[in-house]
């Protein structure tokens, strides 16, 4: 049996990188929706539900902006990622967030819980 040598290993992993940028590239603006993962879990806590939110937000944003600095450039590309991308997420998640605790209430979600308008920084 012959051994993997480190060059090998590289050019693996080198492959697999290639394909993912391709992939990402490849997609339209529209297709970037496909990568955010997040769901609110009944089953879990509040604090639960933040943490995987924070976590997947995260990897949202990354790879958005890959996306956007590689069809649209880097200018200003944390601003348009910030206003396209993340806070109409955070937005989302805001009202998950009134909802899930109108229902433990037994209330409805208040005026000013409703998240789904908001202010752009």
């Amino acid at each position: 049996m012959s051994e993997v040598t480190p060059e090998e290993i590289g050019a693996v992993l080198t492959g697999l990188v290639a394909r993912a940028d391709a992939e990402l590239y490849a997609k339209q603006e529209a297709e970037l929706e496909e990568n955010w993962f997040f769901k609110w879990d009944e089953a879990r806590s509040v604090e639960w539900n933040t943490y995987l939110f924070s976590d997947l937000l995260e990897m949202y944003k990354r790879t958005c902006r890959r996306w956007e600095e590689k069809h649209n450039g880097s200018c200003c590309v944390v601003e348009r990622v910030r206003d396209k991308y993340v806070m109409p997420k955070v937005r989302e998640f805001l009202a998950e967030l009134a909802r899930h605790n109108a229902q433990i209430s037994g209330g409805t979600p208040s005026a000013e819980s409703d998240c789904s308008q908001g202010d752009t920084i």
